[in-house]
C-alpha cells in the first residue's frame, strides 16, 4: 500500500523545510497544494523534492483539499498542515495499518504546543487525518474542510472501519497567531460558508465569537440565534456540537446587558456540567465562578476534577486549549479552596510540591504559611 502526504500551503516559507524534513522518514509521495504563496514557499517544498502545484484560490478550502486528492498517487492519504511535523515515534507500524483491509481511515494524535520549547505541556487532539483514497472521500467547507459524506457513514456502507491510532503529529499552534487581519479573513469564509449551507450551529457560534473580536456587537444577536438551538436539544445526552462547549463560555462570561440570549447562566452551567464535564476550560470557569459566589467545596470538586484530567489525560481532546489550567494554578486554586474550607493538611498538600517550582514557590511559599497559621489558631491552648 502507497501513501501521498498532502499539505495545502500558502504564504508558508518559514515552516515548509521542518515539516517537508520531518516526513522525509517516509519515504513517501509529498503532494503540496499552493493557493498563491507570494514568499518562497514553492521553491523551497520542489527544493525539498515535493510534487508543488498551483492551484487558484476560490475562498474555498474544501476545494483545495479536493484539488490535492486529484493529484495524489497514493492508496492513502495522509494531511498535514505546514506549522506541524511528525512526532517519529511510532510510523514505523505505518505499513501494517495501511494493510488492513478493513480500514477506511485512522485518527492521528495532534500535540498541540502553545508555547515555543513547551511540547512536553501540549495538550493533545485526535482527528481522522489518514483516510483510505476513494472517489467517495471528498471535503466540504469553506474554512474548516470536514467529509461529505461523514467519514462514519462511508465505512457503514462498505463494511469497513474507523480506527484509533498511536501515530502522532506536533502542532506548533504559537505559529498560527491569529492577528485581526486574519481574524477578518476567516469571517468573511465562515458567512459565505452559512450562506451556502445555513444552519450549521458549530459554524454558526464561531461566526458570532469572531465577529464579538472584531467589536461587532452583532455577536450577540448571532450567538442568541445558536442558544436557542442549543436550548431546543436540552434533553439531548450529548451536545449537537463540541462547538457549543464555546457558546456555553460566552454565556458564563457575557454581561446580562450585553446578551440576548434566552439561555440562562444557570441553565448553562448544568448542560456544562453534563455534556462537557472533561473539557478543561469549561471546568476552571466553572471553578472561578464557584470559587467568587463562595461555594468553596463546589470549587474544589471542578478544580479536583481538573487537575486529575491532567494526570490521566482523560480531558476533553476535541478542542486545544492551554494545557496550563489543569497543572500548576489548578493545584494552587485548589489549596486556597482548602484553606477557605478549614482543611490546612490538605491545602499543605497542594502548596508543599510547588515549592520548588521557580514560577509558583512565591504562591506556595504563602499558603505554606498560611495553612501553619491555621493549624496554630486551631490548636488548643
Amino acid at each position: 500500500m502507497s501513501l501521498s502526504i498532502c499539505l495545502i500551503t500558502r504564504d508558508a516559507e518559514r515552516n515548509i523545510e521542518r515539516v517537508l524534513r520531518s516526513v522525509a522518514l517516509l519515504r513517501c509521495e509529498v503532494v503540496v497544494a499552493d493557493t498563491g504563496s507570494r514568499d518562497g514557499t514553492v521553491d523551497a517544498a520542489l527544493a525539498l523534492g515535493a510534487s508543488v502545484h498551483l492551484i487558484p484560490w476560490q475562498d474555498d478550502f474544501a476545494a483545495a483539499q479536493n484539488e490535492a486528492l486529484g493529484r495524489a498517487a497514493g492508496d492513502w492519504i495522509l494531511w498535514l498542515n505546514p506549522d506541524e511535523e511528525l512526532v517519529p515515534r511510532g510510523w514505523e507500524r505505518l505499513p501494517d495499518l495501511l494493510a488492513r483491509p478493513d480500514a477506511l481511515a485512522y485518527s492521528v494524535r495532534v500535540q498541540e504546543v502553545m508555547k515555543p520549547d513547551e511540547a512536553e505541556r501540549a495538550t493533545v487532539t485526535a482527528a481522522p487525518r489518514l483516510v483510505r483514497r476513494r472517489p467517495d472521500v471528498r471535503f466540504v467547507g469553506r474554512l474548516h474542510p470536514h467529509f461529505d459524506p461523514p467519514l462514519d457513514e462511508l465505512a457503514r456502507g462498505h463494511n469497513m472501519r474507523l480506527l484509533d491510532s498511536e501515530l502522532a503529529v506536533r502542532h506548533h499552534a504559537y505559529l498560527s497567531v491569529l492577528t485581526a487581519d486574519k481574524l477578518r479573513w476567516a469571517t468573511r469564509l465562515l458567512e459565505l460558508e452559512l450562506r451556502d449551507r445555513p444552519g450549521q450551529l458549530h459554524y454558526l457560534i464561531e461566526y458570532g465569537r469572531n465577529i464579538l473580536r472584531l467589536n461587532d456587537p452583532r455577536g450577540h444577536a448571532v450567538l442568541a440565534e445558536a442558544a436557542d438551538a442549543v436550548l431546543a436539544a436540552g434533553d439531548a445526552p450529548a451536545a449537537p456540537s463540541p462547538t457549543v462547549a464555546s457558546l456555553l463560555e460566552y454565556v458564563l462570561t457575557v454581561s446580562p446587558e450585553q446578551s440576548r440570549s434566552r439561555l440562562s447562566p444557570q441553565q448553562a452551567s448544568q448542560l456544562a456540567r453534563r455534556w462537557f464535564f472533561s473539557s478543561p476550560p469549561l471546568l476552571w470557569l466553572l471553578a472561578r465562578r464557584a470559587f467568587e459566589a463562595g461555594d468553596y467545596r463546589d470549587a474544589a470538586r471542578l478544580l479536583e476534577r481538573l487537575v486529575e484530567l491532567g494526570r490521566s489525560g482523560t480531558y476533553d481532546h476535541s478542542a486545544a486549549f492551554d494545557p496550563s489550567i489543569m497543572a500548576e494554578p489548578a493545584v494552587l486554586n485548589l489549596g486556597h479552596c482548602y484553606l477557605r474550607l478549614g482543611e490546612p493538611d490538605r491545602a499543605e498538600s497542594c502548596f508543599k510540591p510547588l515549592l520548588a517550582n521557580p514560577a509558583h514557590k512565591d504562591r506556595a511559599r504563602r499558603g505554606c504559611d498560611l495553612a501553619e497559621a491555621m493549624r496554630r489558631a486551631t490548636r488548643p491552648g
